[in-house]
């Protein structure tokens, strides 16, 4: 050991070992019961806005779902997909054909104009799409709304 003296002996009332209180602080006092009652009570009224906020606050409206896809050749492909919308919402889907690799080979923007009723509708649409290859499946990639 190097810059120790064998020969030094410890301070008169000193242990070779300091005790764990000296070496890492006081342990923390815990919670008690009302502490932990009222912070649990916080952390769920928070947990219950946020949830409120985030299904109130204007989440996707707008979906589809791929219903159909037929390859009429290295060239040419059709999808059949539905939306779901309000009806009065101005809404643009892009539809795509992609080949064995998952490259996309063709793509088109469908574009529905809002509807005449009120509330939430259904639009079953097909599309023909002009691939660059042949393609081995097609499907909506995604929809939103306009304006």
């Amino acid at each position: 050991m190097v810059g120790m003296n064998p020969h030094r002996t410890a301070p008169a009332g000193a242990t070779s070992e300091p005790s764990v209180a000296n070496r890492y602080g006081t342990p923390k006092r815990a919670l008690g019961r009302r502490q932990r009652t009222a912070l649990l009570a916080a952390a769920l009224a928070v947990a219950v806005v946020v949830a409120g906020f985030f299904s109130f606050a204007g989440g996707p409206r707008v979906t589809s779902k791929d219903i159909a896809f037929e390859i009429l050749s290295p060239t040419r492909a059709t999808v059949t997909f539905d939306v779901e919308r309000n009806a009065g919402e101005r809404v643009e889907c892009s539809v795509r054909v992609l080949d064995d690799s998952y490259a996309v080979v063709g793509w088109k923007s469908v574009v529905f104009e809002p509807g005449e009723g009120t509330g939430h509708e259904k639009v079953r649409h097909t599309v023909e799409l002009r691939t660059e290859a042949l393609g081995t499946t097609g499907g909506v990639g995604d929809c939103w709304k306009l304006d």
